[in-house]
């Protein structure tokens, strides 16, 4: 039997998608790098983020057309296919399921437990670099794939208690923040002190790669668009809407960091610690920092359900490896399991991967995930406007060429800035996808034959 998805999502239901997925945890560990780069130039902070949003939402508003004109099309693997072709859709695809979910799934795992770590305070134990980190890493990432793989709906709860409870220390931030450094001296102080960055390099493009780990999430909002209401007018209302609305807290959370506590402190490593606890006293910021560790953890459960899925994905279009196995779907859960177990593997090996990439006896290692991977996603959406401006002739000036050339400028300039600030991590991560796509190239090519 055939069955038709049923439009069921409202404008204001669309725009929560895009605010919900977006905001995780990259707004409060990658200010750890902005401090870092910037000292106390928050201004170069504020524009970093600005710009990063607003290459974001390029980049959502030429696929929002896309998505409006093909409403039966999922998501970007199906962009890539109709508009590029079976076999880059199938690279695109084993990129995001090798490379783009574990990577940030990991990262997001680790953020998690050496949060909590800075949470409890243990004398003694660094948190960038204790086993103990890994060890909470660890059971988050097992626990939470156990929880999607045996009770799904319990999961589906817990994303949506967590999505309330994300906005909380950021908006307070934002505002009590703000008021409390201009009030006692601190956001003054701040921007005039001497301190000299750490980083070392073009400060404002540091700023603007940490930037984009946050930003990630929107396409969610595309893999559902054959379910959104009236999707010509409300998905593309949906996208700016949600996104600038993303910008705009994101910005107001920084200034209310940067507001909190000296500089020297935002750029000790627990600098989002050191700000809540000193505008919110020690029980006030020892509370929302909790909130901050079950945002992260709410979005380490989407990342979870969507990545553990692609797998699966691939298996039933008849691609990728096992086929057979990795397509089974389990009579009692109705989730792929398989799928998500090998989904774990190779999510445990990228967290290890971004560990090694943080060791001080490992300086010739140097791959920072949070940056390169959300910059390599951009460059494979590349190819999608270029064909976007070639074949879909059907469409105005505005949309046809305008809007797909603004977002191909906006991830070019961000490739050029990751080149520019890591030249050997780039090597390092140019190398590992070659290798990840020969590898399912030849899988697959197996798999065809037979």
């Amino acid at each position: 039997m055939v069955t038709k998805l049923k439009r069921r999502y409202g404008l204001l239901m669309s725009i929560c998608l895009v605010v919900g997925t977006v905001i995780g945890s990259g707004i409060f560990f990658r200010n750890d790098t902005i401090f870092a780069a910037i000292g106390g130039n928050m201004w170069i902070g504020i524009a970093a983020w600005v710009v990063s949003g607003l290459i974001t939402l390029s980049l959502t508003w030429a696929l929002a057309i896309l998505a409006t004109e093909h409403d039966d099309v999922d998501g970007l693997i199906g962009f890539a296919k109709k508009l590029v072709g079976e076999r880059y859709a199938y690279i695109f695809g084993w990129y995001m399921t090798l490379i783009f979910f574990p990577a940030i799934t990991g990262v997001l795992a680790w953020v998690s437990g050496r949060f909590t770590i800075e949470l409890l305070g243990l004398e003694g134990v660094d948190p960038f670099f204790s086993a103990h980190t890994y060890l909470f890493a660890l059971f988050y990432l097992v626990s939470i794939f156990v929880m999607n793989a045996l009770t799904p709906k319990l999961a589906e709860k817990f994303h949506i208690s967590c999505t309330f409870i994300k906005v909380v220390p950021l908006i307070l931030m934002g505002i009590v923040g703000t008021a409390v450094g201009l009030t006692n001296g601190t956001s003054l102080a701040n921007i005039g002190t001497n301190y000299v960055p750490t980083a070392s390099g073009n400060v404002f493009f540091i700023a603007l790669l940490a930037t984009t780990f946050a930003y990630l999430g929107w396409d969610t909002v595309l893999a559902v668009s054959k379910e959104i209401i009236n999707v010509k007018r409300n998905l593309p209302i949906a996208l700016v809407v949600g996104m600038v609305s993303v910008i705009a807290i994101y910005v107001a959370f920084f200034v209310g960091l940067f507001s909190a506590a000296p500089v020297e402190q935002l750029t000790s490593g627990a600098g989002v610690m050191y700000g809540f606890t000193n505008i919110f006293s020690e029980v006030g910021g020892t509370v929302l920092f909790v909130f901050i560790i079950i945002s992260c953890l709410g979005t380490l459960n989407g990342l979870i359900a969507s990545g553990g899925r692609m797998f699966y994905n691939l298996a039933v279009r008849k691609q990728g490896p096992a086929q057979e196995m990795l397509a089974s779907v389990d009579r009692e859960t109705l989730m792929p399991a398989n799928s998500m177990i090998l989904m774990l593997v190779c999510t445990g090996i990228w967290m290890m991967i971004f560990g090694a990439n943080l060791a001080p006896e490992l300086p010739n290692f140097r791959f920072d995930a949070p940056s390169l991977v959300p910059v390599s996603f951009m460059g494979l959406l590349i190819p999608i406007f270029v064909m976007m401006i070639i074949k879909e002739k059907q469409l105005g000036i505005f949309k046809r060429l305008i809007s797909p050339l603004v977002a191909i400028l906006g991830a070019t300039f961000c490739i050029f800035a990751i080149f520019y600030v890591q030249r050997w991590a780039v090597v390092h991560f140019l190398i590992v996808f070659v290798l990840v796509t020969l590898l399912g190239l030849i899988l697959n090519g197996k798999l065809s034959k037979k």
